[in-house]
């Protein structure tokens, strides 16, 4: 984790593009309900995702950790929960590639992805929600590849998608079908959306995918048949401490405001900062940001030394990340006052708060998984 620390300088780059471009149109695209091409595009064009991609597919050679710290940067300076929440899909499908693609399949589509594709991974379905494995989207043989044929739905960035991981099954396979398949959402047999009308993160565009018939070509199965997932669980651990991540950044500046709001805000004479439940308040916050900021920097760590505890500990960086930003905003609402409760950037960050105790796995799955892998690392009696 010390290498983290040397990336200072990369997280406050990314944190004045982020203040010049996704701050500045957080708002509109919000009313719109779109996702923000145009700063994605200029994050793609200053290297954000070649940061962990090895130079030899068209990357910068450097590490998750980069990654993490310009990730960072977008999250504070941005002020844009939803966009920081189509960042994190995005990520996820690149290690994806990275960790289970072949050499032919680097090749071929890491270069959009890391300059300006957007990307989703398709896994949930409405039949089966967080539960994976009840999927029915089924590809069957057909002369040298597949077709595809099934629905998924609650998408991150979906509609707004050029390429997708689709998970899926074979059923000529056999039990263990559960496949991965990269698509190209432009092909005949896809449509996606419509953009689901969210209270909150309306610019992390969610929907369906629909896929009828689609060809997808065998070289395009990532993992292999019936290694789907593996490969998904690895994906999934990267997104949840990237919540981590997300939340302590996006809330650090969050509360340098509501620090300077008690100082400013007289109640009784004096500075509301002088209350010690205006303090608690602030604390606890503070408390929490820096609990999920570091658990989410060990689950980090975990994930690329390929650590036993990694599923756990991403676990526990997702739950953390939904309920720090839950506390984080409401703190910003409660200490505000009425001036909180109106509609505006206070409000709205409270709404796209909300969204994160379920999206990327509930807090209850959360629980549900660090039991789990409690039971299975405790020592034999």
């Amino acid at each position: 984790m010390i290498h983290h620390f040397a990336d200072r300088a990369l997280r406050d780059a990314y944190r004045e593009r982020a203040s010049a471009s996704v701050a500045k149109r957080a708002e509109e695209c919000a009313a719109d309900g779109r996702l923000d091409r145009e700063s994605w595009q200029e994050m793609s064009d200053a290297g954000l995702w070649k940061l962990p991609v090895p130079v030899r597919w068209g990357g910068s050679g450097g590490t998750w950790w980069d990654f993490a710290a310009a990730f960072e940067g977008i999250a504070a300076g941005g002020r844009d929960l939803g966009f920081s929440l189509s960042l994190v899909a995005q990520a996820g499908l690149i290690r994806s590639i990275l960790v289970y693609g072949t050499e032919e399949q680097k090749e071929f589509w890491l270069p959009p992805l890391t300059s300006g594709a957007v990307g989703a991974t398709a896994l949930t379905e409405t039949t089966g929600g967080s539960d994976v494995t009840r999927i029915r989207t089924a590809a069957h043989p057909h002369q040298d590849g597949y077709l595809l044929d099934g629905h998924k739905d609650h998408i991150t960035n979906g509609p707004a998608a050029d390429i997708a991981l689709i998970l899926g099954r074979v059923p000529e396979h056999g039990d263990r079908d559960i496949t991965l398949f990269l698509v190209d959402l432009h092909a005949d047999g896809v449509s996606t959306g419509p953009v689901e009308n969210m209270m909150g993160n309306r610019t992390s565009p969610t929907g369906p995918i629909a896929l009828d018939q689609v060809r997808v070509d065998a070289h395009n199965i990532v993992g292999g048949i019936g290694g789907g997932i593996d490969a998904v669980y690895n994906t999934i651990s990267l997104d949840r401490l990237l919540y981590g991540i997300l939340a302590a950044s996006y809330l650090d500046p969050l509360l340098t405001e509501i620090l300077d709001y008690s100082r400013s805000r007289t109640a009784f004479n004096v500075p509301i900062a002088d209350h010690q439940y205006v303090q608690g308040r602030i604390t606890d916050a503070k408390f929490a940001v820096e609990a999920t900021r570091w658990v989410s920097y060990g689950a980090l760590d975990a994930l690329l030394q390929d650590s036993p505890q990694t599923s756990l500990m991403c676990s526990v960086a997702k739950y953390h990340a939904g309920e720090t930003l839950k506390l984080g905003t409401e703190t910003a609402l409660r200490v505000l006052g009425h001036r909180g409760y109106m509609e505006g950037p206070y409000a709205q960050a409270l709404k796209d708060a909300l969204g994160t105790v379920i999206a990327g796995g509930t807090a209850e799955m959360q629980r549900k998984n660090v039991f789990n892998q409690m039971r299975r690392l405790a020592p034999a009696r």
